[in-house]
């Protein structure tokens, strides 16, 4: 009898839980704002107010924030993209038909972390019309419009009416998807999108890691030291790596002491 015949089978729950990636977290990637401060900067902001912003409106309702917002319920949310960390590269990187650019800068947390501060995935809606395919997001737009309706008085539309409505708690985990007019799409489904609607409140002890280029790595704890010093021992991670070195990194290995895998992945 050999070691190998006292291992049982593998079982098929053996095979459905095994990961050879990092597990999949959330990750918060920053932009270069259009005449405004660069994503480093955006970066260490978050780090110092320990809040995102929520900058733009989504879903359904979008074309409503300016209502919805005077009165404090808001269509204005703070995404994040649900993906293996070890595969941050690809949302970085310049795709064809990718509507958003994003820089190497960001930070990621677990999904348990969003789930317990109220960040939720998003449903994605088929806009495909072939068919009459166009459930659910003709009924969810057809709620919008009935609510507009019953908000609608003689000097025009009641903000606080409007606000109270249900269906925009949901609308903005809503967002359509499939081929467009023009013949492009809308994104890619392989990024899964979460969102918390208003600004997002972000603690060091939740953030799993932060994202910045490799080349930045010591200048950026250093910028934290002085602008964040709660921020300044997570672990840095440049999300174009690959798993050897995210792995070596946040074992807390030297460079010197990660063996013969190359920097970048």
């Amino acid at each position: 009898m050999t070691q190998d015949d006292l291992v049982p089978p593998k079982t098929i729950e053996d095979l459905l839980h095994r990961r050879t990636d990092l597990s999949t977290f959330l990750i918060h990637l920053t932009k270069d704002t259009p005449g405004g401060p660069v994503a480093r900067d955006n970066l260490l902001s978050i780090a110092s107010t320990g809040s995102i912003l929520a900058r733009s409106p989504f879903g359904p309702a979008k074309d409503l924030d300016s209502y919805l917002a005077a009165t404090g319920a808001t269509q204005r949310a703070v995404c994040f993209t649900e993906t293996p960390l070890e595969h941050a590269w690809m949302m970085v990187e310049e795709i064809t038909g990718r509507q958003e650019r994003f820089q190497p800068y960001g930070i990621a947390i677990t999904k348990t972390t969003g789930r317990k501060s109220h960040v939720n995935p998003v449903w994605y809606t088929d806009i495909t019309t072939r068919g009459g395919r166009d459930w659910p997001a003709k009924g969810i737009n057809e709620l919008v419009t009935e609510a507009k309706d019953r908000a609608r008085t003689s000097g025009g539309i009641d903000a606080a009416l409007l606000a109270g409505e249900p269906i925009f708690k949901l609308t903005p985990f809503f967002e359509q998807m499939g081929p467009l007019t023009d013949g492009g799409r809308k994104e890619f489904f392989w990024e899964r999108e979460w969102r918390h609607i208003g600004d997002y409140r972000i603690y060091p002890a939740q953030t799993f890691a932060i994202l910045a280029p490799e080349y930045d790595h010591e200048r950026f704890r250093r910028d934290l030291q002085q602008k964040a010093p709660l921020w300044a021992d997570r672990p840095i991670l440049d999300p174009r790596w690959g798993l050897e070195s995210m792995l070596a990194v946040l074992s807390g290995l030297a460079p010197s002491e990660r063996g013969p895998f190359p920097a970048l992945g």
